[in-house]
């Protein structure tokens, strides 16, 4: 009798009375791994084929715990063979993926020639819309997809993020428009630079280069070669360089209305052909340039452009220096529609703004 009484004062499950559509859309926005995600087939009659038509999917090794390393790859490896014969979504809406470099087998012998091969299926089988690719290998090892820039073709893709991950050659036929002809947000942070050139489609529209270095690899990056964009239709820049090694890449964006722009490597070449690619901006900012009379070294002749869409300006930990004319001073006599102006921590001769 007291058993009847709990069950007859149990709470109904609402939850699962949700249309299969809403239900989608819960385990989506919950962004639980896939192998989480596989296992709520076990809840119930109602839940056990909900997974296979999530539009949403988050996958990476790190779901499988375990002493031996190598036993965790396999398992995972064996899992992803299963989960893309399974899953039954043809376009995904998300796919995110975290990689890492495989581990060595008890012989002390890599696993495999390409330990994330199963990426590259992935993308094969799903065809995502958003594709967000994350290191997590504890070495501060940058992944290698080489497998992925050589002949893929991401016909949905418009937004490509990728984290801490080597961008082999071939990258750059990736990004063009026979491998992803819709991209329109591209974000690269913390990636080694391993192709020279990238032309870019004009469905490019926001571009974010964070922290990326060159890769000692490639002989061509170390004699000074450096990716080049070609991007017509880009509206918005994101570049962050602070390492020495970080190349500043060379720019075609007439179509740039606000950059963002951070650089301090400790060295200076190309940051004046930099300057000349911004000049149709309506909204700049800039922080820890380097002076402006270095900047003069490497123009070959040229003259400074000028702003003439600029309106706003932002300048911080920016110097200027008594070495002819300052980065304050060219804005000043060449942007002649600015309207407000912001320094933050700038150093003025001997003042602090």
């Amino acid at each position: 009798m007291e058993h009847a009484a709990d069950a007859s004062d149990a709470k109904p499950d609402r939850l699962s009375v949700l249309s299969d559509c809403l239900l989608h859309g819960i385990l989506s926005l919950s962004s639980m791994g896939a192998r989480r995600l596989v296992q709520t087939s076990t809840l119930s009659r109602r839940w056990r084929h909900l997974w296979r038509d999530v539009p949403c999917l988050d996958v990476g090794p790190d779901e499988f715990q375990g002493d031996d390393q190598f036993d965790k790859w396999v398992r995972f490896n064996n899992f992803m063979d299963n989960l893309v014969l399974q899953h039954a979504a043809v376009g995904l809406d998300v796919l995110r993926m975290q990689v890492a470099e495989p581990p060595k087998d008890r012989s002390g012998r890599w696993s495999r020639p390409d330990g994330n091969s199963w990426v590259r299926r992935c993308l094969a089988r799903y065809s995502p819309a958003v594709l967000d690719i994350r290191n997590q290998s504890t070495s501060g090892t940058h992944v290698q997809m080489r497998r992925v820039t050589r002949g893929t073709v991401l016909c949905r893709l418009t937004t490509l993020r990728l984290t801490g991950v080597t961008l082999c050659a071939g990258f750059e036929h990736l990004i063009a428009a026979s491998g992803c002809p819709r991209l329109q947000h591209l974000e690269l942070r913390d990636c080694l630079v391993g192709f020279r050139e990238l032309v870019a489609s004009s469905t490019l529209k926001t571009l974010v280069v964070e922290s990326c270095n060159m890769s000692m690899d490639n002989s061509s990056l170390r004699m000074g070669h450096t990716p080049r964009i070609v991007a017509p239709g880009l509206a918005s820049l994101h570049l962050v360089l602070l390492s020495w090694y970080a190349p500043l890449w060379e720019f075609e964006m007439p179509s740039l209305v606000e950059a963002m722009v951070v650089i301090d490597r400790g060295r200076v070449d190309k940051e004046f052909d930099l300057l000349c690619s911004l000049k149709n901006v309506t909204k700049l900012e800039i922080s820890t340039f380097p002076s402006l009379h270095l900047v003069m070294n490497s123009r070959f002749g040229r003259d400074l452009p000028e702003f003439n869409n600029l309106t706003t300006l932002i300048l911080e930990q920016c110097r200027f220096t008594h070495n002819g004319l300052t980065l304050l001073e060219f804005f000043l006599l060449l942007a002649p529609n600015l309207e407000k102006l912001t320094l933050q921590n700038c150093m003025v001769h001997a003042y602090t703004c």
